[in-house]
C-alpha cells in the first residue's frame, strides 16, 4: 500500500459563490496557500491564509501575521505556480487546487491545466476543482474513483501525448478496451458513468481526466 501524500489546499483568484463542491474533498487540517487575490478566494470559502505570495496586481495584499511574500510584476512564473511550489517545498505533494479554472484570463486557465504536468514531474499531483469541474493528470497508471460522491455527469479524456496508448475504460456508457487516443481528436469527450465506480487505465501516456456537471449540486 502506498503512503499517503500530504495535501494542501492553493487558491487563485477566479472568484466563487457557491463552495459547496469543496464538501466532498478531505480539507480538514490542510495548510492554505494564496496566489495574490486568492486570499480573497479563500476568504469567501471561510479558509484563513497559511501563506501568501503574489505581485498585487489581482486584488491580493500582504495579510498581517501571515507569512507573506512580494513578488515582482515581471517574472518567470505566474503567482499561482509560486504558490504551488512553495507547498511542495514544505512537503505537500497533493495540492486541491481552487479559484484557478475560469475566469477572463483562457491563458491562465490553459496553463493552469498544464501545471498538472509541473507537479508530477517533480513527484506531487494536484486537482484543479471548481463548482462544476474536477481535473487530474493520469500518466501511464489505472485510477478507480467514486462515480456517486461527487457525481459528475460526464468525464472526459484528453490527451496531452501525441499518442496515449493501451487506455482501457470500465463503468461508462462508451466502454474502451486497449484503445490508442490521439491528441487534437475528440473521441473520448463527453463520455459518462454508468455505476457507483468508474475505471480507467493507461498503459503508456499522460492524458487529463476531466470530470463535470456537478449533478449533486443542482
Amino acid at each position: 500500500m502506498g503512503t499517503k501524500m500530504k495535501r494542501a489546499l492553493v487558491f487563485g483568484s477566479v472568484p466563487c459563490t457557491d463552495w459547496r463542491f469543496l464538501e466532498a474533498y478531505d480539507t480538514a487540517g490542510c495548510p492554505v496557500y494564496c496566489a495574490d487575490g486568492g486570499v480573497n478566494v479563500a476568504a469567501s470559502a471561510g479558509f484563513r491564509p497559511d501563506f501568501v505570495i503574489g505581485d498585487w496586481d489581482s486584488g491580493g495584499a500582504p495579510v498581517a501575521g501571515v507569512d507573506s511574500v512580494s513578488l515582482p510584476t515581471e517574472k518567470d512564473m505566474t503567482d499561482l505556480q509560486s504558490a504551488m511550489s512553495r507547498a511542495c517545498r514544505d512537503g505537500y505533494r497533493d495540492l486541491l487546487l481552487c479559484g484557478a479554472l475560469g475566469g477572463p484570463r483562457l491563458d491562465h486557465t490553459v496553463f493552469n491545466l498544464h501545471l498538472l504536468e509541473w507537479l508530477a514531474d517533480r513527484g506531487a499531483r494536484g486537482l484543479l476543482v471548481d463548482r462544476d469541474n474536477e481535473v487530474r493528470l493520469l500518466d501511464s497508471e489505472t485510477v478507480r474513483l467514486d462515480a456517486i460522491s461527487p457525481r459528475y455527469h460526464y468525464f472526459s479524456l484528453a490527451p496531452l501525448d501525441r499518442t496515449v496508448e493501451d487506455v482501457s475504460l470500465a463503468g461508462a456508457k462508451y466502454p474502451l478496451t486497449e484503445a490508442t487516443l490521439y491528441r487534437g481528436d475528440s473521441l473520448t469527450v463527453s463520455n459518462e458513468p454508468t455505476g457507483p465506480d468508474l475505471t480507467v487505465r493507461v498503459g503508456r501516456g499522460r492524458l487529463l481526466l476531466i470530470r463535470s456537471q456537478r449533478d449533486d449540486l443542482r
